[in-house]
């Protein structure tokens, strides 16, 4: 059921204004990388070393942009610049 929700979640395409955030902790042996859509958490991913921390963040980004939730910010995650 969850993974229907975070599914639901990523098809859906905003029409009005997108808005991600991006938030990492450090927890026990390795680091969370959370991505939220307009405040509401829709991704989530965990690595074991600090320098895969923006490696994993600009993946997850790349995702959103290319399931429809286009913001500036995951839009420059996928164009070199």
């Amino acid at each position: 059921m969850k993974q229907a929700t975070q599914m639901v979640n990523m098809q859906r395409t905003c029409v009005g204004s997108c808005e991600h955030t991006v938030t990492s902790r450090k927890i026990g042996t390795g680091w969370n990388i959370r991505v939220f859509l307009n405040g509401i958490l829709n991704q989530e991913m965990r690595v074991y070393a600090r320098n895969l921390i923006g490696a994993a963040a600009r993946d997850m980004l790349r995702w959103e942009d290319k399931c429809g939730n286009i913001s500036q910010f995951s839009s420059h995650s996928r164009h070199r610049g």
